[in-house]
């Protein structure tokens, strides 16, 4: 046999070898649904829109040694706290006074909302609540572009390590 055999055999092995991937190769089915689509009810944009009514949704867990808890930014635009809430799973080693609040910055409680007496070790629940609106005034659940709605704790000694999370719904106007 010489060179020029060999150099023909292998040549033939390559495209029969070849020609076998390309028509035996395995199928391939895309399982990526299109876009716009949820596989179930969870979704993770923080913002939506229906009939021209955009809802934005902020959940978190509680930042430990601190006595600011939570701290949510309301959207760029003036918005309305369509709902709010903080779950305490553990409160802290001491009896506390939980406030959730409206205030320019994420270490105030300028504007209260609601509170929340609150005993050592004990688990319990704050919610947002709507006064009666003055005539000429602005309620406490309109929000400024990105005001913070605050939940702090006082009482008792030091920083807190509570476990929970906290939650808000605004609505832009």
């Amino acid at each position: 046999m010489n060179i020029k055999d060999i150099v023909i055999g292998g040549l033939m092995g390559l495209v029969v070898l070849l020609g076998g991937l390309y028509f035996f190769q395995p199928v391939s089915v895309s399982v990526t649904p299109p876009l716009g689509v949820s596989a179930g009810p969870d979704r993770f944009n923080p913002c939506e829109s229906t009939n021209g009514i955009t809802s934005c949704f902020t959940s978190q867990g509680f930042i430990s040694a601190t006595t600011t808890v939570c701290a949510i930014q309301s959207p760029n635009a003036t918005s309305t706290l369509a709902s709010a809430g903080a779950r305490f799973t553990v409160s802290s080693t001491t009896a506390s006074t939980v406030t959730m609040a409206k205030a320019a910055t994420q270490y105030a409680t300028t504007t209260a909302i609601n509170t929340l007496a609150i005993a050592a070790n004990a688990q319990g629940t704050l919610v947002a609540t709507t006064s009666p609106v003055t005539a000429g005034t602005v309620p406490q659940s309109v929000f400024a572009p990105l005001q913070w709605l605050v939940i702090g704790m006082q009482g008792g000694i030091g920083t807190f390590s509570p476990t929970g999370t906290c939650k808000a719904t605004f609505e832009i106007i």
